[in-house]
């Protein structure tokens, strides 16, 4: 018998399943939650913060970046994640996962204070998604001033 024989059998069975990576059970939540938000809303959400034409691409995109939970200071994601209901378990925090895996929560007027500052400051904004010690080195260095 070959392989390829082998693995057809178990599968014509129904006893064989392959598994690749699986998502966990919160990011298939996660993602059932943002794409309950409709597609409408979510552009909306985009108009009222950006001056720019709005496409099913750009409202998937959105989508994910406000589903990773990676830091932004872009208004639009933080205004897709006051919507879900995953993303305001912690009343007037929120939180972000870091790219060491760490997840660190900040207060909604420091969100406000960090969209301000570093609107156009993709360097800075890069650093602080790597880890925690970057962003709280930042966070301490905007408190210095």
């Amino acid at each position: 018998m070959h392989f390829k024989e082998f693995i057809a059998r178990f599968k014509e069975s129904g006893t064989f399943n392959v598994r690749t990576s699986a998502p966990s059970l919160e990011e298939q939540a996660k993602k059932e939650l943002y794409e309950e938000l409709s597609d409408k809303t979510i552009a909306n959400i985009i108009r009222e913060h950006h001056d720019i034409k709005v496409t099913d691409t750009l409202v998937e995109s959105y989508k994910q970046l406000a589903s990773s939970n990676i830091f932004s200071v872009d208004p639009v994601v933080q205004s897709i994640r006051s919507i879900n209901k995953l993303d305001r378990l912690v009343e007037n925090k929120l939180h972000y996962v870091l790219k060491d895996n760490t997840i660190v929560a900040i207060s909604a007027g420091t969100q406000e204070r960090l969209n301000n500052l570093l609107q156009n400051q993709t360097e800075v904004i890069e650093y602080m998604r790597e880890s925690k010690d970057n962003f709280m080195h930042v966070l301490s260095k905007l408190e210095e001033n």
